[in-house]
């Protein structure tokens, strides 16, 4: 006689139990009575995205580009992305793009890469930004005696000030109140030599400031973490501060004053921001109000790359040599143009043809402000600008200090055209993802899931009144809740049903769909395999 196969209730298992169970032929069941088919939200599938356009790389980047994601066996556009922001890094400060008379934007740029802990974004960036710390090591090197001389000219009028205003404090003969001001002024005029700083990683807003004002007003942040974004809501000192961050990516003039510490000013600070990160950093700073609502967000360049994990190649080729040297030289060459002494500007004009493109393009965004961009449209306000920097990029990355006094050609733009497109295409994954595209009842839904999903209780129901104790403070009323519920029934998260134990009134109980219950089981499995 046949055997029948046995079946079990999965709930409350854990994903080890569930694979032995799989592996005996034990049918795992759901009950499913009185629930709407299951129909999940579903992010957008980065893997279905575009990728990095390649062939508008400059040769020297694209050939480096594709041997390191080679080597490492990571997505080229994790590679590709971010030696735009070390190029970007390189340029800012040094020219300015102007698409029009009146208009001038600057070079840097806000680059945000969000890949999986397994991805390989520490050896990435590492490799990407070996020439410019070898170039910063080799200038302090160079500096190192003069930044002694300083430290120690600084030390001693500091000492000299400090002896004479004790002795005009004592009524000493040898000391004047002229003296001591002779001194400060002296002090004040000492030329001020610092180690040279390109690149900071773990800093506050305080402490970038600082760094700024010793190096030329530009600085950049460049980090396979997400601390930052945690930094600047104030995670640490319960004081959000992130004016600095978003005056420096235009370069908008910056001065703070706080009581009882001395005050610090920019004219003209810029900003790059090149940051690698997971995604769930990405989305707690996604659903940060205040950085969405004051523009931090559309700031950002978005790259989500596509995974390698489970298909990577172990006896992968190296980076040859001759496409690291030719690497290493080109960014040293875009290094040193901070030391050029350019005659006669340094704004990067277009020639006509590149005008023109730069005008359709223009245009063809305008039109879609209000209707295909209107979920991101604080995003796509800042998208032709940021289209601007990436080609007075391209346009210095080939042309280097006679990049001002040669014209950007149509076809450099259309190359920035071209990697604009693929930047739109992955902003909009990434605020899809977030649900900041979202209709106000799907947010709401995929909010009342999160508090439901994170109850102490792991009971498969709750009643109606305690799930509004859970979201209380950001839904206000119990009614406020319904459109949010009517979304999680519509798609077979939960079914709401009454009930009366009591002989009273009936309640609202809100019970989970075992379905999704099993696929969060799935999820978490999927993942572990994958980071294993």
């Amino acid at each position: 006689m046949e055997r029948k196969p046995t079946e079990f209730d999965y709930r409350g298992l854990n994903p080890a139990i569930i694979e032995q169970l799989n592996e005996r032929g034990v049918i795992l069941t759901v009950d499913k009575t009185g629930f709407e088919p299951f129909e999940p939200f579903e992010p957008p599938n980065i893997n279905q995205l575009v990728s990095f356009p390649i062939d508008a790389f400059p040769s020297v980047f694209r050939e480096y580009a594709i041997a390191v994601a080679e080597s490492l066996q990571v997505s080229i556009d994790m590679v590709a992305v971010a030696i735009l922001g070390l190029a970007a890094l390189c340029l800012q400060g040094i020219f300015t793009v102007q698409p029009k008379e009146d208009w001038q934007e600057p070079l840097n740029l806000y680059i945000l890469i969000i890949a999986r802990p397994s991805e390989r974004k520490s050896p990435t960036m590492k490799e990407i930004t070996r020439p410019v710390y070898e170039y910063v090591n080799g200038i302090n090197k160079d500096r190192q005696s003069e930044i002694s001389e300083y430290n120690i000219k600084k030390d001693v009028l500091s000492k000299k000030i400090s002896h004479l205003k004790e002795s005009v404090v004592r009524n000493k003969k040898n000391a004047s109140m002229q003296d001591i001001l002779d001194t400060q002024k002296e002090l004040e005029e000492l030329e001020e030599v610092a180690p040279l700083r390109i690149i900071v990683d773990d800093v506050t807003t305080e402490a970038l400031v600082k760094i700024m004002k010793e190096n030329e007003e530009r600085i950049s942040i460049v980090t396979a973490e997400g601390g930052i974004f945690g930094m600047l809501a104030g995670r640490y000192n319960n004081q959000p501060n992130i004016d600095i961050v978003l005056k420096a990516y235009s370069g908008e003039p910056y001065s703070s004053d706080r009581i009882g510490r001395k005050g610090e000013g920019l004219n003209n600070p810029l900003l790059t921001l090149l940051i690698m990160t997971q995604p769930v950093v990405v989305d707690e700073a996604m659903q940060n109000k205040e950085f969405r609502e004051r523009g931090l967000l559309a700031r950002f360049m978005y790259s989500l790359p596509g995974s390698k994990v489970g298909k990577r190649t172990y006896k992968s080729k190296p980076i040859s040599q001759s496409v690291r040297e030719d690497y290493d030289i080109l960014t040293n060459r875009l290094l040193s143009l901070r030391d050029w002494k350019f005659e006669t500007g340094t704004n990067i004009r277009f020639s006509k043809e590149a005008d023109k493109l730069s005008e359709n393009f223009a245009n063809e965004i305008e039109g879609k402000l209000l209707d295909d961009y209107e979920e991101i449209e604080d995003w796509a306000g800042k998208f032709h600008g940021q289209t601007m920097r990436i080609a007075g990029i391209l346009h210095g990355i080939k042309h280097l200090q006679a990049a001002p006094t040669t014209l950007l050609e149509g076809r450099t733009m259309n190359e920035a055209i071209t990697i604009g497109r693929y930047f739109l295409d992955h902003a909009i994954a990434a605020f899809q993802i977030a649900g900041l595209t979202d209709a106000r009842e799907i947010k709401d839904a995929k909010y009342i899931l999160k508090r439901i999903d994170k109850r102490d209780n792991k009971d498969k129901s709750i009643s109606k009144r305690d799930l509004f104790q859970l979201c209380n403070g950001t839904l206000k009323t119990v009614e406020d809740m319904q459109p949010g519920l009517d979304e999680l029934v519509k798609h077979g998260y939960i079914r709401i049903y009454k009930n009366n134990t009591t002989g009273g009134r009936p309640k609202d109980i809100i019970e989970v769909n075992p379905e999704y219950e099993l696929q969060k089981v799935q999820k978490v499995q999927k993942e572990g395999d994958q980071n294993d």
